[in-house]
């Protein structure tokens, strides 16, 4: 499959001009979603656990996903049924380092205006600063961040909305794509750089998930980390990219600026979601009530909240989960007022979810901030 937009590519069997080729849903790297999730999207993890050994039923279970809808083309799912099929493989798997398959397999098989345009950089640097600039052509559900120093550059990733104990597989798919499409475009089987994954290893497989990990990446990776993040030398950032062209990078920035703007009217409503939210007392917030404040029907908001993914649920949980941090933190009222005030029915309920989020009961985080800034 030929990855680079050239100018001088012919029409295809169909008939198509590169334009027509490259403005197709296919050639858009994590393409705009159109009524969520699309069902091909999930089938390479089935396809690869099963062939793992892992029962198709068991990876399944409580995802919503029926095994008939694995059939059909143009089926698409809630982004909550896809955590829970990744939480599922997560769980199943014996192979710790399947999403970093996955993401190479995603590298080799799909093509996009976004990849087209890094490849068509003058060198790594520039790529990267291009691959944050147009980040929702390639993903809406993580923030990508690029930090440039006099010695190396940090390139890290946060989520946008929570993705629970499903973060760890975007950040190692995520991070295994960009590592191929650069060797890729470095044309080197190698390049020198320290992965730095802030989830724990699986299991009690420490030692054997870490060798996996810098065997697959040929480089040292460390987990429990303060951020995920990948470090790169300077020597890794001014290597020229073998595919520079100035004129396809132009003709790819155009085809970049036109599919983001396609995607930007959405995006305008979740902020204007969260910007509601936060306006609101939560024990006020509801779709109805959101649906009111931005002038619409509960029907036309869902739908737009759907076409980019996320769900009233998801964005609620965000914003709760960003109050609660900046609360506790702040250490300015009570554990049973703020699970009051964000909207729980008791302080037990929310300590349970804050646990879930950040992997330590509130009372016990506010107690080491404390210690922290003595």
């Amino acid at each position: 499959m030929n990855i680079l937009a050239q100018t001088t590519l012919k029409p295809d069997s169909m008939g198509r001009s590169i334009n027509q080729r490259l403005n197709s849903a296919r050639f858009i790297g994590h393409s705009r979603i159109k009524r969520g999730i699309p069902i091909s999207n999930i089938k390479p993890l089935v396809k690869l656990l099963v062939s793992e050994g892992v029962p198709i039923e068991a990876l399944l279970k409580d995802t919503q996903i029926t095994l008939t809808e694995l059939t059909q083309v143009d089926n698409h799912l809630a982004l909550d049924c896809l955590l829970k099929l990744i939480t599922n493989a997560r769980n199943l798997c014996k192979t710790p380092e399947y999403a970093l398959i996955l993401g190479e397999q995603f590298f080799i098989n799909h093509d996009g205006v976004l990849a087209c345009r890094v490849m068509s950089s003058d060198h790594t640097q520039a790529a990267m600063e291009i691959l944050t600039q147009y980040q929702n052509l390639f993903t809406q559900l993580l923030e990508l961040n690029l930090d440039i120093t006099d010695d190396y550059g940090i390139f890290s990733i946060e989520e946008k909305i929570p993705l629970g104990d499903a973060l760890p597989h975007f950040v190692e798919y995520t991070f295994s794509a960009l590592f191929s499409l650069g060797k890729f475009c470095l044309g080197k089987h190698e390049m020198p750089l320290e992965f730095e994954f802030s989830h724990s290893t699986s299991n009690n497989r420490n030692l054997d998930q870490k060798n996996r990990f810098e065997s697959f990446f040929r480089n040292p990776v460390s987990f429990n980390s303060s951020a995920n993040r990948i470090i790169i030398p300077k020597e890794t950032l001014i290597q020229p990219i073998i595919f520079s062209d100035k004129r396809s990078a132009q003709q790819n920035e155009s085809l970049c600026q036109q599919h983001l703007k396609r995607t930007r009217t959405d995006q305008q409503i979740i902020q204007k979601v969260k910007q509601s939210m936060r306006s609101m007392a939560f024990t006020e917030v509801s779709m109805s009530a959101l649906s009111n404040q931005l002038c619409m029907s509960t029907r036309s908001l869902r739908r737009h909240l759907q076409t980019q993914g996320v769900s009233y649920k998801t964005l609620l949980e965000s914003e709760r989960k960003r109050i609660a941090l900046k609360r506790v933190e702040k250490q300015d009222v009570s554990i049973e007022l703020l699970a009051s005030e964000l909207g729980y029915q008791s302080a037990a309920s929310f300590s349970r979810a804050f646990k879930r989020w950040f992997g330590i009961a509130p009372h016990h985080y506010k107690k080491r901030s404390t210690e922290i800034h003595k």
